[in-house]
């Protein structure tokens, strides 16, 4: 394929940024489809690269989903591991060795783990929950209780519930370190995610609970699930 003819594809698509959604989607979906058409190592370089345009969120998000679909994506990520200096794109390279499920991907969340960037330890966790084992939920406890970003405390939790999917027999286990956060939390938004998790993994409903639409819409009253959850959670005497 023509670099060049790819390169202009690329800028067809970028400006449906400000277009209808479904202009966007259009172009998104078009461009993936002639991107993936070409294996060859310049196209799959050219690719890669992509990942480090970001500030169309969705059309980024969909080349970074696209990589995962190459035939040699896992070899040539780790190759990139050992030369990559971008942040962001070392944490691209985590999530996509996570979604295709790699050998190398738990070793390598629980190295970023202890990054001192916010990105690829946010990657780290939720890769943890994807492929982590039960060694892992120690990693997350400490990040649930640690974590100073909102936002990672959060991952920590969810994390939980995703471990719990692949591992139920851990289900003891992963409500104590729940139970941790929710005794030292003091923010709403990580509270009403920490309790989405217990009652995911108790099978118990204790007042909340995820829009069928939208997960990140939680209905009910955190305050009143508090005090359920606290209740709960003593009853379990973990």
């Amino acid at each position: 394929m023509d670099i060049n003819k790819l390169k202009s594809e690329y800028q067809y698509a970028k400006e449906a940024e400000f277009l209808s959604e479904g202009e966007q989607i259009r172009r998104n979906m078009g461009f993936v489809k002639i991107l993936l058409s070409d294996d060859s190592s310049e196209i799959i370089n050219y690719h890669y690269d992509l990942l480090k345009q970001r500030d169309y969120k969705d059309l980024y998000y969909d080349i970074r989903a696209a990589f995962e679909k190459r035939p040699e994506a896992e070899k040539f990520l780790i190759t990139k591991l050992s030369t990559e200096k971008d942040p962001i794109a070392l944490g691209d390279i985590l999530h996509l060795l996570g979604i295709i499920r790699s050998l190398y991907a738990a070793s390598l969340a629980r190295e970023f783990g202890k990054s001192n960037n916010d990105f690829q330890r946010e990657v780290a966790l939720y890769v943890l929950g994807w492929v982590g084992d039960q060694a892992d939920i120690e990693i997350l406890n400490m990040h649930l209780l640690n974590e100073k970003s909102s936002r990672l405390r959060r991952t920590a939790a969810s994390a939980h519930r995703q471990i719990f999917w692949r591992l139920p027999k851990l289900d003891l286990q992963l409500l104590s370190s729940l139970k941790q956060g929710f005794e030292k939390e003091e923010d709403d938004e990580v509270m009403t995610r920490i309790i989405i998790m217990i009652e995911s993994i108790a099978v118990k409903k204790l007042g909340l609970r995820e829009d069928k639409q939208d997960p990140y819409i939680i209905h009910g009253d955190v305050q009143k699930a508090k005090v359920k959850t606290a209740k709960f959670l003593a009853e379990l005497k973990l």
